[in-house]
């Protein structure tokens, strides 16, 4: 897989101490910090603002990051494994790569983000915004996407076996190559916009 890690916005540099220190005195505005190759798992940072921060390569498994704003973010190779993204807003977030198993992504803003090649297994993104998102390559198996919004989404080779897609708008997805062995598509909207009533074996 070839995709890009290039993070085109200016950050400076901050150590995860000073980050904890002044998140739990209050402050929430982290936009355009640059915490690569660094260790931030299971921490509370519910609302956090991390705007067009770079977060390569890091580890936030398990940290708590509900109703956080992330978009424009770098998450490349981020390890987030449980890490709660709930209503979180990560719109034109850079997650290819990443390591996403089991995280909550329930009813977040993922809108013309990019997860190519990222490992989703067991990710719950139920009643999530993934409007015009990159999931080409992306390892979805069992993963719970019920009521979410593809509309244009790019699932070209994803892997969705076993998923749950019920009552997801597939509208002018890309499917294309994608696995969809057991996968439920029960009331989903197709991509020629009609309503499915099955589950895929393939």
């Amino acid at each position: 897989m070839f995709y890009s890690n290039t993070h085109k916005f200016k950050t400076k540099r901050i150590d995860v101490a000073q980050l904890i220190s002044e998140y739990k005195m209050g402050k929430r505005d982290f936009s355009q910090v640059s915490l690569t190759q660094a260790s931030l798992n299971d921490f509370n940072l519910a609302g956090v603002k991390l705007w067009r921060a770079n977060l390569a390569e890091i580890n936030l498994s398990r940290t708590v990051l509900s109703r956080a704003d992330l978009a424009e973010a770098n998450l490349f190779k981020t390890m987030l494994w449980r890490t709660d993204f709930q209503r979180a807003n990560l719109e034109q977030a850079k997650c290819n790569a990443a390591f996403l198993i089991r995280a909550n992504l329930s009813q977040a803003n993922l809108r013309q983000s990019m997860f190519r090649d990222a490992q989703m297994r067991l990710a719950c993104l139920a009643d999530a915004d993934l409007q015009g998102a990159d999931l080409s390559w992306a390892n979805l198996s069992y993963a719970d996407l019920s009521s979410a919004n593809l509309q244009g989404a790019n699932l070209r080779g994803a892997i969705l076996t076993g998923a749950n897609l019920t009552k997801a708008n597939l509208s002018s997805a890309n499917l294309e190559e994608a696995v969809l062995s057991g996968t439920n598509l029960s009331q989903a909207i197709s991509p020629r916009a009609k309503t499915l009533c099955l589950s895929v074996d393939k």
